[in-house]
């Protein structure tokens, strides 16, 4: 947290607010509740994150059918015009300025002393840090080609180019009217729940874009800049795991309703953004982009003519405010940009001291957390990359920024390494792919597909390639499109990769959420015990929801067993019990693998660890899920559709000791 006061309590707030915006929440108050309204409510005493004695409510499998579908372009990427028309870049600065509480400080300066960091300090406006307040002794030299750039600065250590043609932001008015080239427009709102703690510590990122308007290809494509405000939103009950992030699910869900105007989505989401849902803070923050928060990110490819520099890059700023001397000041200052370790650090010669100790890290954590998930949504580290680690800036698929080509294609220890844990944890992937998926979640490699040459990153390991980016390199533009079915509006228009690859995951992130079981789903930490197999949770190798329950490396016999849950909501429940069955690869007998057993309990019913099936392992396919299926007895499915709470499933896994690790994942009731 930034030091001083915050104003996230509702008295604070009022008090660090302008006269302008405590009218605006009043005047948006109604319209917000109204929206909420029709949507799944979130009852008081709902016990799904409780301990397991409290779990025998829990709702059912889409217990609570979608009274209206999830409309990803109402509920998870709003880019309607006549929305995103709505937010100002002046308006999110003038509340940070109004959090701050510092004298005489305007939004305009905010903007000037940001954009003034990416030059050097005999050049800048002595607002606040430049690029070149740390020099490095050796610098890598100028790239070569069309681009002029020189790496003259540093941010944690590694080279930045210092100066940056957008430093020359610094000098312009971002907040005047059409038809000024330098305008800052809001282009997209995104909900990012998917990126939400899997323990629940925050509710995800809530995001909202700008775009440059001299970014326009009919203006001037070579004067494009982005400014990207990426909330985190912490959750108010944390002690309710992601539960207590259920009315923020809600809300966006609620947008999705076909009953509201586009003047009630508007201002909801204005009240959500400016003013925040009762009991949370709101998106625009101080708190929300300050150490511990999210971060604001600038994505810049801004060449004025000649059109000699810049290439594109990525800088991460945060919030910083300090009361320590006679006033307060709030600045915006650079950062090492999170979870992108520099390339630097992969090449197997660096004598950077750094070096040695990342590429360890990476051997011993990250890559088997790579090379466990079969979705390019779900690849991820798994934890934050150590802080030292991460570079001063993104920068397209260069020598500077290409993972696999600083580790290069001949042998080295560090390749040596991957291949050895690669081969430890029983995947099938060579240490180029593996390289591959560390440089899609890159921000350079995640934004720009490399298809072909050296240092190519769309071949992950999956059956198909990563799809090339019709947009080359942003997932939004400034350029719009007709809402398809509302002939005369607009809105702007998003990439190929972010419309048929990533939201579609979000959408279904989203409907396991509002919909899902959590016993069923294997979501939440206590509701599955085992006295023989070590049990934990996976993000990786997932079919359903956030989490699947992986089963260690087990004995020779294993039992597995739910926390009780409720049918309730449930019915028609089907006369089949299915699961999603992950067979690991290392197996010290692969002739023989091993059988899974399905046994049902219903006391209530008189049912007590009934015989549902039982299915052999060995025909399954290795490193995959499969689908397993049970056909339960007729009695069995009546009393399930009396609406039970006392219902309780146990596997019982028989394999060889030694093998494993196995994961669970949807088990569900089906026809």
């Amino acid at each position: 947290m930034v030091p001083g006061p915050s104003c996230s309590s509702p008295t604070l707030r009022s008090r660090c607010e302008s006269p302008a915006a405590t009218t605006r929440r009043w005047a948006r108050r109604a319209a917000l509740f109204a929206l909420a309204l029709p949507t799944v409510s979130c009852a008081a005493g709902d016990p799904m994150e409780g301990e397991p004695d409290g779990v025998a409510e829990a709702v059912g499998a889409d217990a609570q059918a979608l009274t209206f579908p999830i409309d990803p372009r109402k509920s998870l990427v709003v880019t309607d015009t006549d929305i995103v028309s709505a937010f100002t870049l002046k308006d999110v600065l003038q509340q940070l300025v109004d959090q701050a509480g510092v004298p005489g400080l305007t939004p305009l300066q905010v903007f000037r002393q940001m954009f003034d960091t990416y030059r050097k300090a005999g050049e800048g406006l002595a607002l606040g840090p430049h690029c070149d307040d740390v020099v490095l002794s050796n610098p890598p030299p100028p790239t070569e080609g069309i681009f002029t750039e020189s790496f003259d600065g540093s941010i944690n250590g590694f080279p930045v180019i210092c100066s940056r043609a957008v430093g020359q932001e610094a000098d312009t008015d971002p907040f005047a009217g059409l038809p000024e080239e330098s305008l800052y427009m809001a282009t997209t709102l995104v909900n990012r729940f998917d990126l939400a703690d899997p323990l629940g510590a925050d509710c995800g990122e809530h995001r909202i874009v700008f775009a440059r308007r001299g970014g326009h290809i009919q203006l001037n494509g070579g004067m494009r800049s982005f400014i990207i405000f990426e909330s985190r939103l912490p959750n108010p009950t944390p002690s309710l795991g992601r539960e207590g992030c259920r009315p923020v699910v809600e809300f966006w869900h609620g947008l999705s309703d076909p009953a509201k105007s586009v003047e009630d989505r508007t201002a909801a989401l204005l009240d959500f953004y400016f003013d925040g849902l009762p009991g949370f803070s709101p998106v625009i923050h101080i708190d929300r982009f300050s150490a511990g928060g999210g971060q604001i990110r600038v994505n810049d490819f801004l060449r004025p003519p000649p059109f000699r520099q810049d290439d594109w890059a990525l800088r991460e700023f945060k919030l910083s405010r300090d009361c320590s001397g006679s006033a307060c000041e709030l600045l915006v200052v650079p950062q090492h940009v999170d979870d992108n370790p520099s390339a630097l650090l992969f090449d197997p010669a660096s004598t950077d001291p750094r070096a040695a100790s990342f590429q360890s890290w990476f051997v011993d954590n990250a890559v088997a957390a790579l090379a466990s998930a079969g979705d390019i949504n779900r690849f991820d580290y798994p934890t934050l990359v150590p802080a030292s680690f991460g570079a001063g800036e993104a920068l397209l698929i260069t020598e500077q920024n290409n993972y696999r080509n600083a580790v290069g294609s001949g042998p080295s220890a560090f390749r040596t390494a991957i291949q050895q844990k690669l081969t430890a944890v029983g995947s099938p992937l060579s240490p180029d792919q593996l390289l591959a998926r560390a440089q899609s979640i890159s921000c350079s490699g995640c934004h720009l597909v490399k298809s072909q040459g050296s240092g190519a990153n769309n071949d992950v390991g999956l059956s198909s390639p990563i799809p090339d980016n019709t947009f080359i390199f942003t997932h939004t533009s400034e350029q719009t499109e007709e809402i398809p079915g509302e002939p005369g509006r607009t809105r702007f228009e998003i990439s190929n990769l972010l419309a048929e690859e990533f939201i579609p995951f979000r959408q279904q992130v989203m409907s396991d959420f509002l919909f899902g079981n959590p016993v069923l789903g294997f979501e939440r930490s206590g509701l599955w015990t085992s006295s023989q197999a070590p049990l934990s949770f996976a993000t990786g190798w997932v079919t359903e929801g956030i989490r699947s329950l992986r089963v260690g490396t087990p004995n020779a016999w294993s039992q597995i067993t739910s926390a009780p849950f409720s049918t309730a909501g449930m019915a028609p429940v089907g006369d089949k019990l299915r699961l999603d069955f992950f067979t690991s690869a290392i197996q010290p007998n692969p002739s023989w693998v091993g059988t899974l057993v399905a046994l049902i309990s219903i006391p209530s019913k008189g049912i007590h660890n009934q015989f549902v099936g039982s299915a052999g392992l060995t025909p399954l396919p290795r490193n995959a899920f499969s689908p397993l299926t049970f056909t339960l007895a007729a009695p069995t499915v009546a009393a399930l559709n009396a609406s039970p709470s006392d219902v309780s499933i146990t596997l019982e896994l028989s394999v060889n000791p030694g093998s494993g690790p196995y994961f669970l994942d949807n088990l569900r009731f089906t026809n």
